[in-house]
């Protein structure tokens, strides 16, 4: 894990932490400053969908772990969110991944994998707050996003048209 991106960003990061602390939040793992901007990777625990945690991107090395009591409260902790990244399932059930998969309201859907590193010729971006919810980055359909078109319509005819009256 390298170091965070600037002394504002930790700043930012490490206020988030001790927000989640003050919440009641457990910090299972990390929370601490290493050395500079290195950051220990953070693993919080114990949080209601009301935590500032659960609400808000953090933007680190820093992981808010919820617990569902079944596939259709995990899928309502989902689609609870204003944000809409990427979600990820863990199941042996290929219904409970499909059906998972087809209700979350995500840009990203992983079964059985982490939620991290998309290959670079799918579409990646989200229906939520995320990101800019328009389009997607990566992949073919990217190419709408950095392209500027124009129709042109072109009649030509070597006599002048016919006036108007």
């Amino acid at each position: 894990m390298g170091p965070v991106v600037s002394e504002q960003q930790l700043a930012t990061v490490t206020a988030a932490i001790k927000q989640a602390r003050a919440e009641g939040t457990t910090i299972t793992a990390g929370g601490e400053v290493l050395e500079g901007l290195m950051l220990a990777p953070t693993v919080l625990t114990g949080l209601s969908q009301k935590s500032t945690a659960d609400r808000e991107e953090i933007f680190g090395p820093v992981v808010a772990v919820l617990s569902a009591a079944d596939l259709e409260g995990a899928i309502d902790l989902v689609n609870d969110s204003r944000y809409g990244l990427a979600a990820g399932i863990c199941t042996r059930s290929l219904a409970a991944a499909q059906r998972f998969a087809a209700a979350v309201r995500v840009g990203v859907v992983k079964v059985n994998r982490p939620t991290t590193r998309l290959d670079l010729n799918v579409p990646f971006g989200d229906v939520g707050d995320s990101s800019s919810n328009t389009f997607r980055e990566q992949g073919a359909v990217a190419v709408d996003f950095y392209t500027w078109s124009k129709s042109v319509y072109l009649g030509w005819e070597s006599r002048p048209l016919a006036r108007l009256t």
